[in-house]
């Protein structure tokens, strides 16, 4: 029986970051990676394969595995998964829009149910922005809500009294998970949770929230200054941002943007396709592409 570990957290909060953490420690074991994404593309993909781990991916873009339409895509995934890798292990890190609530309905499928074990559900929360996202997203709170395992992320980035307030607003939320404290998901051990039932939660309000996104794929040069000016531009119109842009020939970097922190990364032989997602209320691919276009 195959373990199945849910990872949740909203936008920018630090779920491939985890992710690469966790697939560091699990050296000789069969692991499978399925990443979900609202996007046709997945930038946290090919960011994840840049950390040369061995474990298969499996990515399901443009839409939520927690939705109807994609169900029958999912049950079909983790049949044709297990029956050629057989993983140990799979690692399902729901998109950082996804409500997991209906996890339930998904896991209790019988062609799933008979083929893994739910070891729980992971959820990594941003110490910096999580208040704000709370108030703004519903969803937020249900991925704490299921969750077993709390990572409380970036506690860098803020100070004693704001971990403070984060910490009694996820136990208002959910008072049985376990809470740690990290910076860059840095966790040391893996413990899979003995979990004897699969969460049945009612919420209030299931109501999707318009959070829209555009992917734009370009091959124009952007010099790191002009990036960091479009990333601030950006900012004021998007919650969360990530992609690959060339700064000169041959030359890539990775960036990430949260609210408004971002920050820029330089690759090394890197081959993939260059592209920025962008989510935020007013996001269009229309407006993605003029702002970059005025910033390069």
């Amino acid at each position: 029986m195959t373990d199945l570990i849910l990872i949740s957290g909203f936008l920018g909060s630090g779920k491939t970051t985890l992710l690469k953490n966790l697939l560091s420690l699990h050296k000789g074991k069969r692991i499978a990676v399925i990443q979900n994404e609202f996007a046709p593309s997945g930038v946290d993909g090919k960011e994840l394969k840049l950390s040369k781990d061995n474990f298969k991916l499996v990515e399901i873009n443009n839409g939520s595995v927690f939705c109807v339409c994609l169900l029958s895509n999912f049950i079909e995934t983790i049949s044709t998964l297990i029956e050629q890798y057989n993983p140990e292990i799979i690692y399902l890190e729901a998109s950082g829009i996804s409500d997991p609530i209906s996890i339930c309905e998904l896991l209790n499928k019988e062609e799933i149910s008979s083929k893994v074990r739910y070891a729980g559900a992971w959820c990594v929360v941003d110490a910096l922005n999580f208040n704000k996202s709370a108030l703004f997203v519903q969803r937020a709170k249900h991925q704490v809500r299921v969750a077993d395992k709390i990572i409380l992320n970036k506690i860098d980035l803020v100070d004693d009294n704001q971990i403070k307030k984060v910490v009694e607003k996820i136990q208002e939320i959910n008072p049985f998970a376990e809470i740690e404290k990290q910076q860059f998901c840095n966790i040391k051990t893996v413990e899979l949770n003995k979990v004897n039932e699969i969460p049945t939660l009612t919420t209030e309000d299931t109501r999707p929230e318009e959070i829209k996104t555009a992917v734009y794929r370009t091959t124009d040069i952007i010099s790191e200054e002009n990036l960091k000016a479009f990333l601030k531009e950006l900012s004021n119109i998007s919650i969360r941002a990530k992609g690959f842009v060339r700064v000169a020939n041959n030359k890539f970097k990775l960036f990430h943007l949260t609210y408004n922190q971002f920050e820029i990364i330089s690759l090394e032989n890197y081959t993939g396709s260059c592209e920025i997602i962008a989510f935020g209320e007013k996001m269009s691919l229309k407006t993605l592409r003029a702002l970059f276009q005025k910033s390069k």
